[in-house]
């Protein structure tokens, strides 16, 4: 690193003709100018420049000196200058982790409209619904549902939904009785394999605010890894599933359990490890999925 500073001010020696223009050029004192270009001669072993009270003039060794410094002049000068441009357009790669229950509906849709418009972004989406370590994995941005208590992450809150406790008609029909007598843990249920077995669910009353509020126990007996795999089997009408109200929106075929209550909200958030100025192709991904939960 001495090196590299020393080469540095003696390249600036040279092009401002002097010690004293060099040093009002780095804001540097005369003296410390000075004493690098006696450090940088004394590393070398040989005298760079000739100087004079008048003039200064390259040795021969100067001049091949003085050229190579100018060619690491130029290679750091195309550094800065390409760094800079990749922060200042939508480009390159991004990791992103999802859990299963956004990436078909939300996650992947988003991204792709924003490589629609920016090709040269190169996504990679994850799909997990556990607790991953960002830097660990490589991971850019995360996107989770609920905040996370204590975390050293960016967390930035994207949307929110509501799940929904839906079944299908004829499920509901068949077991009319069970429902009437709240009788849950006698209903068939299908998990998401983060759920667990025994499966708690608080829910609130959506219109008269003097009616109590619902806690609902269930056991669950069929399983599945995935959210879409979990509406498969709830529309063939195997149990009980909790979906995302954005998918139970599109499923004709699906009813709720429970009409007149509904699930609290699910707030959504973005997670990354760039600190309060993230690059801007992470900021710019985040304010996509800021759009796409509000349309």
């Amino acid at each position: 690193m001495d090196h590299l500073r020393h080469m540095a001010i003696f390249k600036q020696i040279v092009d401002s003709g002097s010690i004293s223009a060099a040093a009002d050029k780095l804001s540097l004192s005369k003296s410390v100018v000075s004493h690098h270009l006696k450090s940088l001669e004394l590393a070398v072993g040989v005298q760079l420049l000739h100087r004079t009270t008048r003039k200064q003039q390259l040795t021969p060794a100067g001049k091949d000196f003085y050229q190579r410094c100018g060619e690491l002049a130029n290679i750091s000068n195309l550094a800065w200058q390409q760094a800079r441009e990749s922060a200042d357009k939508l480009a390159g790669p991004i990791t992103i982790s999802s859990p299963h229950a956004l990436v078909d509906d939300f996650i992947a849709p988003t991204i792709g409209k924003l490589c629609q418009g920016n090709p040269m972004i190169r996504p990679s989406i994850q799909v997990q619904d556990r607790r991953i370590d960002l830097l660990g994995q490589d991971i850019d941005l995360a996107v989770r549902v609920g905040k996370l208590a204590s975390s050293n992450l960016i967390q930035r809150k994207v949307g929110e939904f509501r799940d929904v406790l839906c079944a299908s008609p004829a499920f509901i029909a068949q077991h009319q009785q069970q429902i009437a007598a709240e009788q849950w843990q006698e209903l068939d249920y299908i998990a998401n394999s983060w759920q667990g077995q025994n499966i708690e669910h608080q829910l609130q009353t959506k219109a008269n605010k003097t009616e109590a509020a619902l806690t609902l126990s269930f056991s669950a007996n069929r399983f599945a890894d995935t959210s879409s795999a979990v509406l498969s089997l709830a529309k063939a009408g195997l149990g009980v599933a909790l979906l995302p109200d954005f998918v139970f929106k599109q499923q004709p075929s699906l009813v709720e359990l429970i009409a007149s209550h509904q699930c609290p909200l699910n707030s959504v958030y973005a997670l990354h490890d760039f600190g309060r100025t993230p690059p801007l192709l992470i900021k710019k991904t985040i304010d996509a999925l800021v759009e796409s939960f509000q349309e």
